[in-house]
This record gives C-alpha cells, sequence and structure tokens, in this order.
C-alpha cells in the first residue's frame, strides 16, 4: 500500500475518524481560547498532525488503514456473493415439467450451491459464476418461450412458426456448459478440495 492509498484507508478507518475529531475539537479549542480563524486552523493542523504521526509511525494507523481497507472488501464481496444466491434462488423458481432439462437446470443448482459454499467459506468470489448462473436462466427462459408456443401450436393445430431444431439437446448440453464453469470457479476458490481433504485442513489447523 502506498503512502496515498495509506491515508486513503487511514481516514476511513475508526482511528482516523478519531483523527479528524481531534483535529476538528483542536480548532474548537483555538476559537474558545481566543484565537483567530487562521490561528485556529493551524493549531487543529498542527494537533492532527501530531496525532497521525503518531499513528504512523507507532504502527497503529497502518494496521488501522489495512483492517478498513479488509472491511470493505469483505462488503463488497458479501454483496457480491449475495447477488449470486439471488440468482441461484430465481433459477431455482422457474417451473419445469421433469425430464432431461430439468435434471440439467439440477446438475446447475448443485454446482452452484457447493460454490456458493466455497465463496463463504474462503471469502472470495467469481465474476464469471454469476455470468454463468444468469446466462442459465436465459437458457431456461428460451426453453419455457418454446415449451409455450408449441402448447399454443398444439392446442389451436397451428404449424411451428418458429422451428428450433433439438432444442431440448441444445439447452441441455448448454446447461451442462455452465455446471461446469460454476465447477471450475469453485476450483480456483477453494483448490478443488473434496468433503475429506477440507476436514483434513480443518484438523491440521488444530
Amino acid at each position: 500500500m502506498d503512502f496515498s492509498g495509506y491515508l486513503r484507508w487511514y481516514f476511513r478507518s475508526t482511528l482516523g475518524a478519531a483523527n479528524l475529531l481531534v483535529a476538528g475539537l483542536g480548532f474548537a479549542g483555538g476559537l474558545l481560547l481566543g484565537l483567530s480563524l487562521p490561528g485556529a486552523a493551524a493549531a487543529a493542523a498542527g494537533l492532527g498532525f501530531v496525532v497521525g504521526a503518531g499513528a504512523l509511525v507507532g504502527g497503529f494507523g497502518a494496521r488501522a488503514a489495512a483492517a478498513a481497507r479488509q472491511a470493505q472488501a469483505d462488503k463488497v464481496n458479501a454483496e457480491r456473493i449475495a447477488s449470486t444466491r439471488a440468482l441461484r434462488d430465481k433459477l431455482a423458481r422457474l417451473r419445469l415439467s421433469p425430464g432431461p432439462v430439468a435434471d440439467a437446470r439440477q446438475l446447475v443448482l448443485l454446482s452452484s450451491g457447493e460454490y456458493l459454499e466455497a465463496c463463504a467459506r474462503e471469502k472470495r468470489h467469481d465474476p464469471l459464476a454469476a455470468e454463468a448462473l444468469s446466462e442459465a436462466i436465459e437458457l431456461l427462459d428460451i426453453h419455457l418461450k418454446e415449451k409455450d408456443e408449441a402448447a399454443t401450436e398444439r392446442r389451436f393445430g397451428l404449424k411451428d412458426a418458429d422451428p428450433f431444431a433439438e432444442g431440448e439437446s441444445r439447452i441441455v448440453a448448454a446447461l451442462t456448459e455452465k455446471a461446469a464453469v460454476l465447477r471450475e470457479r469453485r476450483i480456483q476458490i477453494d483448490g478443488g478440495l473434496a468433503a475429506a481433504g477440507l476436514m483434513a485442513v480443518k484438523e491440521d489447523l488444530r
């Protein structure tokens, strides 16, 4: 972290906020003591500098800045994971008849569930996983639209106005591909450890 980055995150931290508060109190105190505005501002700046320099030299400032940056990263990560979880929930709510497409959807749900577990465990996320889930929803929307159109055509004895050759098998293949992407993203996050491997790591850390 360079110095500009340090200042950015330091003043976002609790310690940095306290530093600014001390400077503000110094300004108010200077005015109460009868100093002019420039004099009070100089006193506030000097007091703030002393506190900030002490935090920097003592290492407290660096730790506070690092903690503030990590807290922000954790917040963004949690938001992205929640967004991906919402996509998975939407995928799960789509109503499908039993069959190959429903089975392929279940594979995507399984892979995405494992991915989200890895995200929560490792506190990381991968935007490609959210993209894969979003595309899986789009694929099922296409499938459902085709099913609705086919049902209408059968009901009224109409010709197929928009043929979708081998539509079901193509949807299944595409969904299987999305499940593979989710598995790959999960492996990138947790190293591909199976349940036994994850338990072994926890036991070693005890």
